[in-house]
């Protein structure tokens, strides 16, 4: 996994690509940015950006995680989630960030009475989600091994675990 880009510091441009992203897949424009006070949103050229793109900021007090409930609640539900399956499949401490990206993918194609059962992929893509590539964390697998760097005679997948 690339992590090159996991810095505190690269927080703004890439949000400035998740909003070009969306904007171009979705045509959806984010008229409303919240953020805690963190300099990574609200320094002169992050403001400068929001006004040239119409786009309104919203920081919340500092210390007071209620002005974004929201937001707190999905975060908690994310770790638990992952942590869950962490604990449950006595997944490394180590592959945490594949726990929370695997708890997301999965909490996503889950309908929601908030929704009125739809899911939120339903609700962004218009479709209902396909549920017949889904394995059960923590099975058996193989990935497949470069042709190239491989002999005649050697197996052509090793044996993982997802």
């Amino acid at each position: 996994m690339d992590t090159s880009f996991v810095h505190k510091s690269n927080a703004f441009p890439i949000l400035k690509s998740f909003l070009s992203f969306i904007q171009t897949q979705f045509h959806i424009i984010v008229k409303i940015i919240r953020s805690d006070n963190g300099l990574k949103f609200s320094d002169n050229c992050a403001l400068a950006f929001y006004a040239s793109h119409g786009i309104l900021h919203q920081a919340s007090c500092t210390g007071t995680p209620q002005q974004n409930e929201i937001v707190e609640r999905k975060h908690k539900h994310l770790l638990e989630t992952g942590r869950a399956l962490q604990f449950e499949y006595r997944v490394p401490i180590r592959f945490w960030g594949e726990c929370v990206l695997t708890a997301t993918y999965i909490i996503n194609r889950m309908p929601s009475s908030i929704l009125q059962h739809k899911t939120p992929y339903e609700l962004l893509h218009g479709t209902t989600p396909s549920y017949s590539h889904l394995r059960v964390f923590g099975s058996l697998c193989f990935v497949s091994t470069s042709k190239h760097n491989r002999d005649k005679f050697p197996p052509e997948g090793i044996l993982v675990y997802f």
